[in-house]
C-alpha cells in the first residue's frame, strides 16, 4: 500500500511539473508572437523608407549612413521575425517528441536561449530606425526643422530607453530563472529510498 501511495505521488508530482513546464513553453511562444508583431511593423517602416528617394543635392554620405541604419533596422526586425517564427512553428513540435518530459525541457532551453538573442537583434533594430528617423529629417527637413525634429526623437529615444531600464528592473531580478525542470528520471524510483 506504501509502494502505490508512493509512486502516485511520485506521479502527481511530475504531471504538476510537466504542466508547468508547458506554462513555460506558451510563456515563451507568447513572447515571440508578440515580437514579431512589433518587429514586422518596425520592419514595414524601414522597407518605406528604404523607398524614399532622396534628392540628388544632399551629402553622398548622409545618404550612404541613412540607407546603413535603415538596412539595419529592416535586417534585425527581419532576422527577429525569422527567429520567432521559426521557433513558434518548431518549439511545440521539438516538445511534443519522445515519451519523456527531456524534450519538452531541451525545447523550453532552446526557447530561452532563442529568445534573448531575438531580443538583442529587436533593440539593435529599434535603435537604427531611430537613428534613421533622425537622418531622415537632415535629408528632407530645412535645418531648423531637422533640428527640432532631432532633439523631440533624442528626447523620446532617452524616455523609452529610460523605461525600459525601469521596467526591466521592476521584473527581471539579477538571479535566474527558476523553471520546473526535475533532475531524475521520472519512472524509476531510487532504489536507496526503498
Amino acid at each position: 500500500m506504501i509502494q502505490a501511495s508512493k509512486g502516485s505521488v511520485i506521479s502527481r508530482f511530475h504531471v504538476t511539473s510537466l504542466n508547468i513546464r508547458y506554462r513555460e513553453l506558451n510563456y515563451f511562444i507568447g513572447v515571440f508572437n508578440r515580437m514579431s508583431g512589433i518587429s514586422s511593423m518596425l520592419a514595414g517602416f524601414a522597407s518605406s523608407a528604404m523607398m524614399l528617394s532622396v534628392p540628388r543635392w544632399e551629402n553622398p554620405w548622409m545618404v550612404v549612413a541613412f540607407l546603413t541604419f535603415t538596412g539595419c533596422a529592416f535586417g534585425m526586425n527581419l532576422l527577429v521575425i525569422l527567429i520567432a517564427t521559426l521557433c513558434c512553428l518548431w518549439g511545440p513540435g521539438k516538445a511534443l517528441q519522445g515519451n519523456d518530459g527531456a524534450h519538452l525541457h531541451d525545447a523550453i532551453d532552446v526557447l530561452e536561449r532563442q529568445q534573448q538573442l531575438a531580443m538583442r537583434f529587436f533593440v539593435m533594430g529599434l535603435f537604427s530606425y531611430f537613428i534613421s528617423s533622425i537622418m531622415v529629417t537632415w535629408l528632407f527637413f530645412d535645418s531648423l526643422g531637422a533640428l527640432l525634429s532631432t532633439a523631440l526623437l533624442t528626447i523620446t529615444l532617452f524616455m523609452l530607453v529610460r523605461q525600459s531600464l525601469v521596467i526591466r528592473r521592476a521584473f527581471i531580478t539579477a538571479q535566474p530563472f527558476t523553471t520546473g525542470y526535475v533532475r531524475g528520471d521520472a519512472i524509476k524510483s531510487n532504489p536507496k529510498a526503498s
